[in-house]
């Protein structure tokens, strides 16, 4: 996605110190939390008050829970792609699974190295080569390849090959914790960039051990938006995602599966407060910028889709807080809108690190005091033509343009008055000059030097 101006998908934490601009005797170290398939509604401080996530409704209180963040291509791959890069899709490569990232993209690990920093990597891998591959230069246990099971993930050792892989002892999270707090409390003699990818709320969707039950379907109301059928024809039910529930939908089935869902990043949000008291038990939260971030969404049965492969806001829409040791933030809740790919700048700025000109994000020092705006519309696109689904989109602060190009169709949503995108506005008279604009800008990122 290129950018102008209490649920899942893979939420996204930096715990963040570096060179800072604002203190130059003490370094600022990072360690980067990924979460996967995170609905943004699924976070107590978006306004949720069934799922308790109280460590990170803290982190916001104390900095800023950006509200409309997006990501550029919501898919595993990609999605990840664009927050190592700094970079939209197509300029880094990576469009769809699978497909590397470009040699002269930049990334944030090679960016921090090159500063002095150790940079480690924790957790899911879903781009070309491996971690240690990709600039990273230590580590714990990570997922790059093999099962994929929350309960029973098969893990590789930083710098391993097949041959170090086992099945992990205990639930993800717990693991990929586990090793996040142990190299925390590693004496470090350079400034550090720890990255940790959590693997939930990929599906399935089963509670960790422990917070079984903690959510009762009965009293988790489907989304507004649920559907059983969805409102257009280019829908893919074969996709893996939307497989995870019978089709058409049914509400107690959502209800279920949310109810396990919620349980999911209940149990995260205990290992962020994990990490969040280990970087305070070595003294580095005073100079530590922490960032948290959803990869991407979910949609869990809105529009009658499970996944995340949908330019509506629940696959594009990622949850993001901030809080920044050195600077006061302009309010707790930000509603300017940002992108995941606005990360990268954001760090390499706290860091006194030269943002390089091929990146595309913002950085978002200046929107988190308060003293600049965000951007006027974010570009989206999902791209899988092999099972005929590709979708291009436009989402500006009020509106959003949706083209399905395998079948031609449109969507305009009127996002002031429709937040849950239930009404098609697209050719209707009223909405002819709102539909022209965003279109004609639609089509011009479209048809930019990469070509969309």
């Amino acid at each position: 996605m290129v950018f102008t101006s209490r649920l899942r998908g893979l939420a996204f934490l930096i715990v963040f110190a570096a060179t800072s601009a604002i203190s130059q005797d003490k370094a600022l170290n990072v360690v980067l939390l990924l979460s996967d398939d995170h609905n943004f509604r699924a976070l107590g401080c978006s306004g949720n008050e069934l799922i308790r996530t109280p460590h990170l409704d803290q982190l916001a209180s104390e900095g800023s829970y950006f509200s409309r963040c997006f990501n550029p291509n919501p898919i595993c791959g990609p999605a990840r792609a664009a927050i190592y890069t700094g970079q939209d899709s197509w300029t880094n490569g990576c469009i769809t699974n699978g497909n590397p990232i470009r040699e002269q993209s930049p990334r944030l690990p090679d960016l921090l190295a090159a500063a002095g920093y150790e940079t480690g990597f924790i957790g899911k891998w879903h781009n070309d080569g491996k971690p240690w591959t990709r600039g990273y230069t230590s580590g714990g246990r990570c997922w790059a390849g093999g099962v994929f099971d929350q309960f029973k993930m098969t893990l590789t050792d930083f710098g391993g090959g097949p041959e170090t892989r086992k099945t992990a002892e205990a639930y993800s999270s717990t693991v990929f914790t586990d090793d996040a707090v142990s190299w925390i409390e590693k004496e470090h003699e350079k400034p550090f960039c720890l990255v940790v990818a959590y693997t939930v709320g990929h599906d399935d969707f089963l509670a960790p051990p422990g917070y079984e039950g903690k959510y009762d379907p009965a009293k988790i109301p489907a989304p507004p938006n649920f559907l059983a059928e969805p409102p257009f024809k280019q829908f893919n039910p074969i996709i893996r995602d939307e497989r995870e529930l019978p089709f058409p939908r049914v509400e107690t089935d959502i209800r279920e599966a949310t109810a396990e869902y919620y349980a999911m990043f209940e149990h995260l949000d205990a290992q962020v407060g994990r990490i969040l008291s280990s970087v305070q038990a070595k003294g580095l939260d005073e100079n530590t910028l922490v960032v948290f971030a959803s990869v991407k969404g979910l949609s869990m049965g809105s529009h009658a889709i499970i996944g995340k492969q949908t330019m509506y806001e629940e696959g594009i829409r990622s949850s993001l807080i901030v809080r920044h040791p050195g600077l006061k933030s302009a309010g707790s809740v930000n509603s300017e809108l940002v992108s995941t790919i606005d990360i990268l700048p954001t760090i390499c700025e706290s860091a006194g690190v030269e943002v390089p000109a091929a990146v595309e994000g913002r950085s978002l020092l200046g929107i988190y005091t308060g003293k600049e705006k965000g951007r006027e519309e974010v570009f989206c696109g999902y791209h899988d033509p092999v099972r005929h689904t590709v979708t291009r989109a436009i989402r500006t602060k009020d509106h959003k343009l949706i083209q399905h190009l395998v079948t031609g169709e449109n969507q305009l949503f009127n996002l002031a008055d429709d937040a849950y995108e239930m009404e098609n506005l697209y050719d209707q008279e009223d909405s002819k000059a709102v539909q022209s604009t965003l279109l004609k800008k639609l089509m011009a990122w479209r048809e930019g030097p990469e070509g969309k």
